[in-house]
């Protein structure tokens, strides 16, 4: 069961350079009979709960403490939701927004205080165009990746959506609001937006592009006319995005799955340094992404407790045990190369002569994959003491020295990376947890898991990756957790890392060694220069606020658009 965190003060995450949350108006922390029968009569009593159990079971998160919400609240339309503010500005009540609320490892779907009324968006979902010339979508928040990947099958589209390796429930649009990132050409979300409408908390509907409402270039030109304004609606809280274009990737005619062991872990600057010249010459374009042997570990196997040693993280030793006995390296590579025949061709040599002296270098086509795939299925079958088993082992040993689980990933990225979204990745939150991850439906918060993400951004140099390995790393050692990291490419000139924290929310010791971890690691990061491309509820009651000017002036038009202060506030710092 979640431990709820004081609403007065979010005491559980406060940290050092402690700083105080402006009190812009007081709030409600429970709803009254009142309030709730006109929330009723606004979207409908199904779409109204207010029980504990629905409470409870909707305040869940994977971070070590939550905030209990006063409500759950599922409109369907724009005009509801206006209504809802207007409500909420009358009433005194907070509104904190979410499109399905998978947000796992940053918040879930928690308001930064208790007390707040939660907005769920997922009945708004649907997809109201797909434009095939001109390659876009418009969608709404409640469409998830597995709604958009198998509409455009079903209308055997030639178009791929991108997606994560997260939820194949998660929103399109919250994801790129968020702005996540998944693995194809197509992977930066928020870059791929073009043409939004908002409603903004003090009730008014804008549409974003310029001054024209039949503008013809809405979902094609992200500039529009005058000053962009998009990106104030991203990770901030100046309104709800209720609509919005997603540019859509040309399916091409051929593609293959790219894999690469790094044989050794100091040669990890210069593989980064390497990858940056192949996406600066556009032979490698993919948003490849690299894991280390903990984090792949954590996707295939479940938390080897037997092997601690008498202490609370596994040693050298260990790593090196399981290492071997997976078949997996100090770090490991997806990515994905697209084009025709001629050009694979020509981008496989420039990878093999950029890569191959740094370790193991492999290229899956589908016919690769499907032989892949179909051994591992048989292979899982079938008996383990059994004659056809030990002739498995010997075909297995021709197809390759990985574990039978590491192989089996393999068909799961060959989908990733054309667009179709998997459960596999996601059932790593389940590393630490008592409980095993379901068959389908997973849902880390519910099911108690502990993870949460620490995820800085750094120039495409192997000097940056490793001063900001150099001075995380430690940190994991001293307060007792395995080391869990994976990079990624975001565009042509910067990488993103993810920072894992895996922890037993079940042992109350681990879980405050885990918040203590986090906001050392945000305190080194931002002093070295390392800023967050995303962040969620820890990181708001411990942030950098030194960019005072920036701050003032989003906290000024925070005022402007929400006079009333009654949208999330606090979220990503902004009042």
């Amino acid at each position: 069961m979640d431990k709820a965190i004081d609403s007065s003060d979010c005491a559980g995450y406060k940290a050092k350079g402690e700083w105080a949350k402006p009190t812009l108006h007081e709030r409600a922390t429970s709803l009254d009979a009142e309030v709730v029968s006109a929330l009723v009569e606004i979207v409908g009593e199904q779409y109204v709960q207010t029980t504990p159990q629905h409470l409870e079971e909707n305040s869940r998160v994977t971070i070590p403490k939550n905030t209990l919400c006063s409500a759950v609240v599922y409109p369907g339309s724009v005009a509801e939701i206006q209504a809802i503010f207007k409500l909420a500005a009358h009433s005194k009540f907070n509104i904190w927004c979410f499109s399905r609320g998978n947000n796992w490892g940053y918040g879930t779907k928690n308001a930064l205080e208790g007390g707040a009324v939660i907005l769920i968006l997922e009945r708004m979902n649907r997809i109201l165009e797909v434009n095939e010339d001109l390659a876009y979508a418009v969608v709404e928040p409640g469409v998830t990746q597995q709604q958009l990947n198998e509409y455009l099958q079903k209308n055997n589209s030639r178009l791929w959506t991108d997606c994560t390796d997260s939820t194949p429930y998660g929103s399109v649009l919250g994801n790129a609001i968020e702005r996540g990132y998944g693995y194809t050409p197509y992977g930066d979300h928020f870059a791929h937006l073009c043409g939004m409408e908002v409603v903004l908390p003090n009730g008014e509907l804008i549409r974003t592009g310029g001054i024209l409402s039949n503008s013809n270039t809405w979902n094609t030109h992200k500039w529009g006319h005058g000053p962009y304004v998009e990106g104030l609606f991203s990770q901030s809280n100046f309104g709800i995005v209720v609509k919005a274009g997603i540019w859509l990737m040309p399916k091409p005619e051929l593609f293959n799955v790219v894999t690469f062991d790094l044989t050794d872990e100091a040669n990890l600057p210069i593989l980064i340094d390497r990858l940056r010249e192949l996406a600066l010459e556009g032979i490698f374009k993919s948003h490849l992404h690299m894991v280390n042997d903990f984090q792949m570990l954590s996707v295939v196997s479940r938390y080897p407790y037997e092997l601690l040693e008498g202490n609370t993280y596994l040693s050298a030793r260990s790593m090196q045990t399981l290492r071997h006995k997976y078949g997996i390296a100090p770090w490991s590579l997806v990515g994905a190369i697209y084009g025709s025949s001629a050009q694979l061709n020509l981008k496989k040599s420039s990878l093999k002569k950029h890569l191959s002296d740094l370790g193991k270098l492999e290229f899956f086509d589908r016919q690769k994959v499907s032989v892949v795939e179909n051994f591992t299925k048989i292979y899982k079958k079938t008996a383990p003491n059994s004659l056809k088993f030990k002739l498995l082992n010997l075909v297995k040993l021709a197809l390759s020295p990985k574990h039978i689980e590491v192989m089996s990933l393999l068909p799961d990225m060959y989908g990733i990376l054309q667009g179709i979204p998997t459960e596999r990745i996601i059932k790593s939150a389940y590393f630490k947890a008592s409980g095993l991850a379901p068959e389908k439906e997973v849902n880390p918060a519910r099911d108690n898991c502990g993870v949460m993400w620490l995820a800085p951004a750094f120039p495409a140099s192997g000097k940056y990756a490793q001063e900001l390995l150099d001075v995380v790393k430690p940190l994991y050692r001293q307060y007792g957790f395995d080391f869990s990291g994976c990079i990624a490419r975001m565009g042509d000139r910067t990488f993103y890392a993810l920072f894992g924290i895996f922890f037993d929310r079940e042992n109350t010791q681990e879980s405050d060694r885990a918040i203590e971890l986090y906001q050392n690691l945000v305190e080194v990061t931002q002093k070295s220069g390392y800023q967050l491309y995303r962040s969620g509820i820890p990181y708001w009651n411990c942030g950098n606020t030194e960019s005072v000017g920036l701050i003032n002036l989003l906290n000024s038009i925070k005022q402007t658009v929400d006079p009333e202060g009654i949208f999330a506030p606090g979220r990503y710092g902004i009042f």
